[in-house]
């Protein structure tokens, strides 16, 4: 498991080629979202630098189909992941701060650093025990995953593949501006219930509506009764394919329209960055994340979350019914995204942060053990069950699973880590003794291989 000296040489899409950085990008889901967009833009973005990129999912899923033939992608479980790690010598493990279930914090000890982005999800038990480095996509991200953590967490923001924005429509004047909602409509907190309420207004002003649902089976689910409510107003697209999202955006923008968005929240979200990189004006609510990509200064609309329908109703008819100020506004939203959001400045902050890793420890020495305590079993025993007891159960009978195949430096890896994340399982002698045994037999596979 010792790391070989100087630039690693390794497979990277079926050729032979020296590296400076071999990154493993992982996600526990395989589904159309803004994560699984953003995994592409960087991959693509770091082969393009020359360095060498793969993906790993935990569980198979829709988005399969959208990962193109160069980028070489896995999946299977957690001791696959190790395995690829410890066979594959990648020197960084990327994945999201809510994988923390998967048990992911095992590949460090199989020879990888182990850096963690927030998309939106804070996660308290990431630590200078168990990672390299935490990175925020959005500036508020930061400041939340900062309070529950000893480790200084970073700020890169999200970036797109410009490349594929970059066509732009011609203006037409025959057909109604479009006004299109974009998003998961199963996700609660994105509230397409809201558009569902302002639908009817908005179509007797003479405004198309589209609703593209990346998740429309399970939207139809959740909000059946909102569907039925749109099914006269809008036009339902379904989920689209990622090569023609620029199309639908220029569309919109070529008919002089907006995209809406309803969110509650975000933690930097890729469609509407992508939208202004399309010159397609944005309206969305003043809430945190999207407040960080659409800048009324450059070409975007905010208004307050809590606006009622018909008033935001209101603001969206106004909005695109200034033509003038419209004309500045696509024009001002496609500089800002050109400025502020290429993956290949994405790609290059990124690669300082994997190059810095491991990062030192933020704060005193007590300051560090009471962020460690958060979910210790003493006085916080139904988090340490809950977040830590779980993830430290599935490491160890993962490491059971390795040591049956006879992979026994793997299993002490996985077992290692189990008892870091979860001291208290090993009260169990049996536990304790597979600890030992691991241990034992790992030694003599390394003298054996020596």
């Amino acid at each position: 498991m010792d790391q070989p000296a100087g630039v690693l040489r390794r497979r990277c899409a079926g050729r032979q080629v020296r590296k400076t950085v071999n990154v493993l990008l992982v996600s526990k889901r395989c589904v159309l979202s803004g994560v699984e967009t953003f995994m592409l833009a960087l991959a693509s973005a770091l082969q393009h630098e020359q360095h060498c990129c793969e993906l790993f999912f935990f569980r198979h899923g829709p988005f399969e189909q959208y990962i193109p033939p160069g980028c070489v992608s896995h999946f299977g479980g957690l001791a696959d992941c190790m395995r690829i790690v410890y066979d594959g010598r990648f020197d960084v493990v990327h994945a999201r701060t809510s994988d923390w279930a998967t048990g992911i914090s095992a590949v460090r000890r199989v020879g990888a650093r182990l850096v963690l982005t927030s998309h939106g999800y804070i996660e308290r038990a990431w630590n200078s025990t168990n990672c390299d480095a935490i990175v925020s996509c959005s500036k508020w991200l930061q400041d939340a995953q900062q309070a529950f953590t000893d480790m200084p967490v970073h700020v890169v923001l999200n970036g797109i593949d410009l490349s594929r924005f970059a066509k732009r429509h011609r203006m037409s004047v025959a057909s109604a501006p479009i006004v299109a909602w974009v998003g998961r409509g199963d996700d609660a907190r994105k509230h397409l219930e809201k558009f569902s309420d302002m639908a009817v207004a908005l179509r007797k002003k003479g405004l198309r509506l589209w609703v593209i649902d990346a998740q429309s089976d399970e939207t139809r689910q959740r909000h059946g009764s909102t569907l039925e409510a749109l099914a006269t107003t809008a036009e339902f697209w379904g989920p689209v394919p990622l090569d023609y999202m620029p199309t639908v955006y220029g569309k919109v923008a070529a008919s002089g329209g907006v995209v809406l968005s309803t969110a509650a929240w975000e933690g930097l979200p890729l469609t509407l960055i992508e939208a202004q990189a399309c010159a397609c004006p944005v309206i969305a609510p003043d809430v945190r994340g999207t407040n960080e990509c659409v800048v009324p200064a450059n070409g975007g609309v905010l208004y307050p979350f809590g606006l009622p329908a018909p008033a935001l109703a209101q603001l969206v008819v106004k909005t695109v019914a200034d033509r003038t100020t419209m004309a500045w506004r696509r024009s001002a939203c496609a500089a800002y995204v050109r400025r502020q959001f290429a993956s290949s400045r994405m790609a290059r902050e990124y690669l300082d942060v994997y190059r810095a890793a491991p990062d030192r420890p933020r704060g005193s020495y007590w300051t560090r053990v009471r962020v460690r305590r958060q979910l210790s079993p003493l006085g916080h025993w139904t988090d340490y069950v809950r977040q830590r007891w779980t993830v430290g159960h599935e490491q160890f009978s993962v490491s059971r699973e390795l040591a049956r195949r006879g992979e026994w430096r793997l299993a002490k890896a996985a077992a290692q880590d189990s008892f870091v994340v979860s001291p208290t399982l090993y009260v169990r002698p049996q536990r304790l003794a597979h600890l030992i045994t691991a241990h034992r037999r790992a030694r003599a596979e390394v003298r054996a291989a020596e």
